[in-house]
């Protein structure tokens, strides 16, 4: 009835690259492109995890593959592209979701975790979309989504690592747009909220969690399959328009103090 619109948010001929999309958000969104059309490229440390989506995909009807990569190794990066490129024919959508949480108080600082944290965490995506840059370019549809976090606008006196480079990943992110707007790529970020992931689960307790919903205006924790529809917002044509965009997903967290 409304052709259009599916033709719209259709990702069907693309290829994605999602880093970190073994588990959690990464995971929701890899099968959740594949839904929409997409070959993914499901990208993470352990090629074990990565294919096990990699066969959900597929047992969805899906096209996928998955390749390793360590984000804080320049090698494995260009190798990524490559072998996704060489394996699926082209490439078009980058989800840097990939990340360390790992943090230092003031107190415990040390120059070997902040180098760590960066690394992975902001020179890895920028890397990244140095060298995806040129294949995303030749079909006029490129879009990069960068991951960023709620913590990178938030006070938080105990954290000096993530905060510090999720905010810095969302000045990437406009400067990006900028630059790679007059080859036809899209650059933008999604900063979620508190979604019950692996790794939340393992950073917080069921009541720490209640008292975070109790906090949230929604009142509630977010599953990691609602950030789906926001990323393939911002990955699709129904974007076209949107470049340098931060979009907030966390059911109201930042607008209490």
């Amino acid at each position: 009835m409304h052709s259009d619109l599916d033709r719209l948010i259709n990702l069907t001929g693309r290829v994605a690259i999602v880093t970190g999309g073994s588990r959690g958000l990464g995971r929701a969104m890899a099968i959740g492109l594949a839904k929409a059309g997409a070959s993914v490229v499901v990208a993470s440390r352990k090629v074990d995890a990565c294919q096990e989506v990699v066969d959900e995909i597929v047992a969805l009807g899906g096209r996928a593959t998955a390749i390793p990569v360590r984000m804080q190794e320049h090698e494995d990066i260009e190798a990524l592209v490559a072998t996704a490129v060489a394996r699926l024919g082209r490439l078009d959508i980058v989800v840097n979701n990939a990340a360390t949480v790992l943090d230092r108080s003031l107190e415990a600082m040390t120059p070997e975790a902040f180098t760590g944290a960066f690394s992975t965490n902001l020179l890895g995506p920028l890397l990244l979309t140095k060298a995806a840059a040129p294949h995303l370019a030749e079909h006029g549809v490129g879009a990069i989504l960068n991951i960023s976090s709620i913590a990178a606008v938030r006070a938080t006196p105990t954290r000096y690592l993530y905060p510090a480079v999720k905010s810095a990943l969302l000045q990437h992110t406009r400067s990006l747009a900028a630059h790679l707007a007059p080859q036809s790529i899209r650059v933008n970020a999604i900063m979620p909220g508190t979604f019950r992931t692996d790794m939340v689960e393992k950073a917080y307790t069921e009541d720490q969690l209640a008292e975070t919903a109790g906090h949230t205006p929604l009142g509630r924790v977010a599953e990691p399959t609602e950030l789906v529809g926001p990323a393939l917002f911002l990955v699709s044509d129904m974007s076209s328009y949107v470049t340098g965009a931060v979009l907030t997903v966390d059911g109201g967290q930042t607008l209490i103090a």
